[in-house]
């Protein structure tokens, strides 16, 4: 187990060239472990304004309130992920005052993250086509690479080539492998349309 001196989260393509190269730096992996005190005081620490709103919903679990407490306070809270929230600003502490270490580990692991995550870790990186649907009839007709979620449908495939398409019932998202990742965007979208309840 390491002390951490510093985390950077996201770092730009040089940056992160950068750190691959000196050979010095452990690549977050997106695996944390803490007690649930450690990180309520960390949030205390870090996100003020957000710990209020979680000690209530986490004071009305298991009531009858949950549910319209959740509803109500959950959209309240920052958009943020802990490693922006809690892991960098902790970090930037020092490596004696964080708290923070790190175990150097080596095995496969994917955060499946988006659709064209999904699509490479249940093809192993092969360029066919992925059906994640219970009908098992599907029609493919010169078409590779993608990734179709459509429980119950017929889907055929003609002359196209890694896209995503996920049939939800409510919506259908039609996008590329490659911008899988801006579904986030639609759900922007939908949100400024006041289109809450497909969100």
């Amino acid at each position: 187990m390491r002390r951490v001196k510093r985390f950077t989260e996201k770092p730009d393509r040089a940056r992160a060239e950068e750190f691959v190269a000196s050979g010095n730096y452990a690549w977050n992996g997106g695996i944390f472990l803490w007690s649930a005190r450690t990180l309520a005081n960390a949030i205390r620490e870090h996100c003020p304004a957000m710990a209020p709103l979680l000690e209530r919903i986490a004071a009305a679990h298991g009531t009858p309130d949950f549910d319209r407490v959740f509803a109500e306070l959950y959209p309240q809270c920052q958009n943020i992920s802990i490693d922006y929230a809690v892991l960098e600003p902790r970090s930037a502490k020092g490596e004696l005052k964080s708290e923070i270490y790190c175990v150097p580990a080596d095995f496969a692991w994917n955060d499946i993250g988006s659709w064209a995550a999904l699509h490479e870790h249940l093809t192993g990186g092969e360029m066919c086509n992925c059906f994640d649907a219970t009908d098992p009839v599907s029609s493919t007709i010169d078409a590779e690479g993608n990734y179709v979620y459509a429980p119950g449908k017929v889907v055929a495939l003609v002359g196209v080539n890694d896209l995503v398409v996920v049939d939800t019932g409510d919506c259908l998202l039609i996008t590329t492998r490659e911008r899988s990742q801006d579904v986030g965007k639609v759900v922007t979208d939908l949100k400024r349309a006041e289109r809450n309840g497909l969100v």
